[in-house]
């Protein structure tokens, strides 16, 4: 597959090879993998292509991504930083990496599943990202960098796939509107209001910042 290797890491296909496809990996997908996407997961069930544990070094060649799809993987992720990392090294530059997970303002949610790890906020990445404040103060823990491009909170899980009744939908229309107005709004959703009524569920889309080829 293009993009996977056993050789040492580094040896990426260059960028402007021709043969090149655009590749998208799910990391973690189980069963319901992203379409298009090649499906990575420690468990062998229909849909994944690749059996590997998505916590350590990923089997795949530095900047030989485009793109990252994770979806309810980060909370059981023991190390961060180093998931963080990996990620990062394998992204090509300016590689979009997507992330959606339970929103730690909820704690029944976050912490139910005995495989969970930790709460998870969206604030939680701007420490990678080197246009924030935390990302300028704190960011020299690690060498992974991604500029931060959208954000989402949203009331109720799922409920995109899983549509939660009436009631709850029409709470989740308010709150997501009221959520997710501007950056602003979502900030003081999330550090204040958010955590009074559960918002259940965040996503984030990320840039990779590397130096271009």
């Amino acid at each position: 597959m293009t993009g996977f290797a056993s050789a040492t890491p580094g040896r990426a296909i260059p960028a402007d090879d021709p043969t090149r496809r655009r590749v998208i990996i799910d990391l973690g997908c189980g069963a319901r993998k992203k379409p298009g996407a090649i499906g990575l997961d420690i468990a062998r069930v229909p849909g994944v292509d690749v059996v590997a544990d998505v916590m350590r070094p990923l089997p795949l060649k530095d900047d030989s991504v485009d793109e990252v799809y994770a979806s309810h993987l980060i909370e059981h992720v023991d190390d961060v930083l180093a998931f963080m990392g990996e990620v990062w090294r394998v992204c090509k530059p300016g590689a979009l990496v997507y992330f959606r997970f339970p929103h730690g303002s909820t704690p029944y949610l976050t912490w139910k599943d005995p495989t969970h790890r930790r709460g998870v906020y969206l604030a939680m990445f701007e420490y990678f990202d080197p246009t924030t404040l935390d990302g300028q103060l704190w960011g020299y823990y690690h060498p992974a960098k991604f500029k931060i491009e959208r954000r989402r909170l949203c009331f109720n899980l799922n409920a995109d796939t899983r549509q939660p009744g009436l009631g709850r939908r029409l709470v989740g229309a308010v709150l997501d509107w009221l959520a997710n107005r501007d950056e602003r709004w979502l900030y003081v959703c999330e550090r204040w209001w958010g955590n009074w009524v559960g918002m259940e569920e965040a996503h984030i889309w990320l840039r990779a910042l590397k130096p271009g080829r």
